[in-house]
């Protein structure tokens, strides 16, 4: 039987789509994250400019587990102001909370509590209380700048992915194809936590564990990172 081209490119099509949710499934379910570090973590533990990245395991998540063969899907940023923590994340919770976000730890938490959790610790040179809160002002300065109520666009992300970029530029809160862990790269390189790096489109969540591929400010260091056992936080979103 003979097949046209377009017939071709069709079949060829539908069969990379069935690998490539295949291999999503597959990693849903066997995503390995030995040799990482387990420990307990605290309210009061949580300090500004630290990085929360979370796995789910839920079908949305078989791009990122599967094509992608990430770890983690999302990425987060961490606030300290005073005693409350915020969260500064792009997102969407239930149609209710869009765009680019702060939220209280508090409230966050709620929605994420059944995820894996990732925390990233940032640690700073001659750290003091007062270094730390001058940081959460650059964090609270720069959303207040950016602010956007849109939606993350999968296929305005893809569209961009497929032509990428190399040159470094700030957030566009204008657009719908920016992906949760660039604004997190964006606000630290716009914060002087990052010193250069490339476009956002050139890294992944998973960059953001060690940071390895990104060349931070002297003063700055993501050392020490590690799974979250998440039981002695939920009694703050009961």
């Amino acid at each position: 039987m003979d097949f046209s081209i377009y017939e071709f490119l069709y079949f060829s099509f539908t069969m990379i789509i069935i690998i490539h949710i295949w291999l999503g499934a597959r990693n849903l379910y066997n995503k390995d994250f030995s040799g990482m570090k387990i420990r307990n973590l605290h309210y009061s533990d949580i300090q500004t400019g630290d990085i929360i990245l979370t796995a789910y395991s839920g079908p949305e998540s078989v791009y990122h587990h599967g094509v992608m063969s990430m770890k983690f899907v999302h990425a987060s940023l961490c606030s300290r102001e005073g005693s409350h923590v915020y969260v500064y994340e792009l997102a969407n919770y239930f149609g209710e909370k869009v765009g680019f976000l702060k939220i209280p730890f508090s409230e966050w938490i709620k929605y994420n509590k059944n995820c894996l959790m990732l925390i990233n610790k940032l640690s700073i040179k001659d750290d003091s209380p007062k270094k730390r809160k001058e940081l959460a002002m650059k964090f609270n300065k720069y959303r207040d700048l950016h602010r956007m109520d849109k939606d993350f666009s999968f296929m305005d992300y893809i569209g961009r992915y497929l032509v990428p970029t190399t040159r470094y530029r700030d957030f566009d809160n204008t657009r719908t194809d920016y992906a949760c862990y660039e604004l997190v790269l964006n606000i630290l390189k716009e914060c002087d936590v990052i010193e250069t790096m490339k476009a956002t489109e050139q890294y992944y969540t998973d960059d953001l564990i060690n940071m390895e591929r990104i060349k931070l400010n002297e003063e700055f260091e993501y050392t020490d990172n590690y799974l979250v056992d998440i039981s002695s936080l939920l009694f703050i979103s009961d």
